[in-house]
């Protein structure tokens, strides 16, 4: 596994910092509810960082389906109420340390996951928690690999434990983890087939993976035969949720581990419009789900749900050096995160509108940067 790296830091410049900030914009939501509650909120002074505090001027945060999840008041991980600041993760440039404060020094980019708090001009972080980007990487190249890249690569090596060779199974595989895995599997030697609409054949094919359409009569069974026909899988990576976990687990090689990521399957056949009561029972049913999967890692060692915050909290160690092992790979060229669309803040709405019409494959990003350099290999949106 990825040690730290001591010649990190020889990687990195440190560019003159700009003056102090006196006004902040930020991506907040009003009300629990649909993209139409999302709004943008300038605020007329940035606080210094106190101690143990740095503060970030952000050029990179998230757009995907668990920021959505936080303004629909369905994510079961943490309360976030209205008039947060939503972005689940955050590329910047540490500006100024907090009185008495040890960390990256000013000019210095850094990445770091948020839960929230992430989609805003400005903001003061736990300096600990920084981790630093070498500059020469693109930072919106880098933002996916802190919860997208992240959920996968540690469900394939901390969880599962994957060897070069092994046969995978990806479900919901062009979803932002989805196809992180399949790239990732690419780079790591292992051979993957991929579950996804019938539409998404030739990108799932693209990713050099085998392909099983969900939506086509006898998907369960193609993927039993897929299961028979090389042995069983070393890993299945569920982002869906959509079938009974016996079914998953007869498709296991020997030795083989479940790792559960998510349950959309739940959420996209009515869960992500319900209002009320409905939101409280999508709510238990998402929850029902997760307990049976802990459940039956009672009985079974090797079933597993993933949950980023909650590893990050008992592993930050293990959170760092993956972090920095994931910068290695995209910049050696072995990972190229497949991103849809680059949004301003006055366009998040439209983005959240997108990911919840299941529009999107791979990731959007939230562009934060003043006046940046041309990208012309990025889209500007989806």
């Amino acid at each position: 596994m990825q040690q730290p790296r001591p010649d990190l830091e020889a990687q990195l410049t440190t560019p003159a910092v700009p003056a102090p900030p006196t006004t902040n914009r930020r991506v907040t939501f009003t009300a629990y509810g649909g993209p139409e509650v999302i709004s943008v909120v300038t605020e007329p002074q940035v606080e210094a960082p106190g101690k143990g505090m740095a503060r970030i001027r952000v050029e990179a945060s998230s757009l995907v389906f668990t920021d959505m999840l936080i303004r629909r008041n369905l994510y079961p991980m943490r309360k976030t109420l209205p008039g947060e600041t939503l972005g689940y993760d955050l590329v910047g440039r540490v500006e100024q340390l907090g009185p008495g404060t040890t960390g990256p020094a000013p000019g210095t980019r850094i990445a770091t996951l948020t839960q929230v708090g992430g989609g805003q001009d400005w903001v003061s972080l736990p300096a600990e928690t920084l981790i630093p980007v070498p500059n020469h990487l693109d930072p919106l190249q880098v933002e996916p690999l802190i919860l997208s890249y992240m959920t996968a690569y540690q469900c394939l090596t901390r969880e599962a434990r994957v060897a070069p060779g092994d046969q995978i199974l990806v479900v919901a595989a062009t979803g932002a983890v989805g196809l992180a895995a399949l790239d990732l599997a690419r780079a790591m030697g292992l051979r993957a087939t991929g579950v996804a609409s019938s539409a998404r054949r030739q990108l799932v094919e693209s990713m050099g993976a085998d392909f099983i359409a969900y939506d086509q009569p006898g998907a369960s069974p193609d993927v039993d035969r897929a299961a028979k026909a090389t042995g069983g899988f070393a890993a299945i990576l569920d982002g869906a949720g959509a079938e009974p976990l016996p079914a998953f687990l007869r498709r296991l090689a020997p030795g083989g581990h479940y790792v559960a990521f998510g349950f959309t399957s739940h959420l996209r056949h009515g869960g992500v419009d319900a209002k009320g009561l409905a939101v409280l029972l999508g709510k238990m049913k998402l929850g029902f789900s997760i307990l049976r999967v802990l459940l039956a890692r009672r009985r079974n060692p090797n079933v597993h749900f993933y949950d980023i915050s909650g590893r990050r909290e008992a592993h930050p160690d293990w959170f760092r050096d993956d972090l920095i092992a994931l910068m290695d790979l995209l910049s050696e060229g072995r990972i190229s995160p497949h991103i849809a669309g680059i949004f301003k803040p006055d366009r998040a709405a439209e983005a959240h509108r997108l990911i919840e019409e299941g529009a999107v494959t791979g990731r959007l990003v939230l562009d934060l940067r003043h006046n940046p350099k041309p990208s012309p290999t990025q889209p500007e949106r989806t």
